[in-house]
């Protein structure tokens, strides 16, 4: 009898281990349909992946980009957040004579983590890009992009192959962040290439 027992408290334990065993897998393809934005640094001289960070919202419908900037007197800022979920993107400081700083995301995942293909993805039609504007200040990015040295410094990643598969009519995003302004540096520049899966 307590073999009985023991040999069903086992088969138990087992069949809930196999449960459990298959939470990760229906937890991986919920992953794969989140709502998530990509943002990726681009350095405005060298044209050099410098890093980026993944980003995961709420369920939305529609993805736009709305500005919040305070224009530098001597310290201004500038917030990009996701409008339909009311979530940030990007906030970053801006010194006049200085040098401001991103403050969100804290970090950014370094070049070397993200994973590469052979086959790059295509660039879109300069269409398919969208430069951020700075809000209802008229003010304009001082520097046109070089588009393709830009996509050039992206298109072979993982995550941008596969944002631009799942989402090919989605725009790009630039975004450039000048954390220097007066007699600012370009060298301290950096175009943010946003893209929505």
């Amino acid at each position: 009898m307590k073999k009985t027992i023991l040999l069903f408290a086992l088969s138990a334990l087992f069949a809930a281990c196999s449960e459990d065993d298959a939470q990760p897998v229906q937890a991986q393809n919920e992953v794969d349909i989140e709502n998530k934005v990509l943002l990726l640094k681009v350095d405005l001289l060298t044209h050099a992946f410098e890093g980026g960070k993944e980003l995961i919202f709420p369920e939305a419908d529609g993805f736009t980009i709305e500005t919040d900037y305070l224009s530098p007197g001597d310290f201004g800022n500038i917030t990009l957040k996701y409008a339909e979920v009311d979530q940030m993107i990007f906030d970053g400081t801006i010194h006049w004579m200085g040098l401001g700083n991103m403050n969100y995301p804290e970090n950014l995942d370094a070049p070397e983590t993200f994973s590469i293909v052979e086959d790059a993805a295509e660039m879109p039609a300069l269409s398919g890009f969208e430069l951020v504007s700075y809000g209802n200040e008229g003010i304009t990015v001082p520097i046109e992009p070089d588009h393709q040295l830009i996509w050039n410094s992206i298109d072979n990643l993982t995550q941008v192959k596969a944002y631009r598969q799942s989402n090919p009519e989605a725009k790009v995003h630039l975004f450039l962040y000048t954390p220097s302004v007066g007699i600012g540096n370009p060298e301290e520049w950096d175009w943010y290439v946003i893209l929505k899966n």
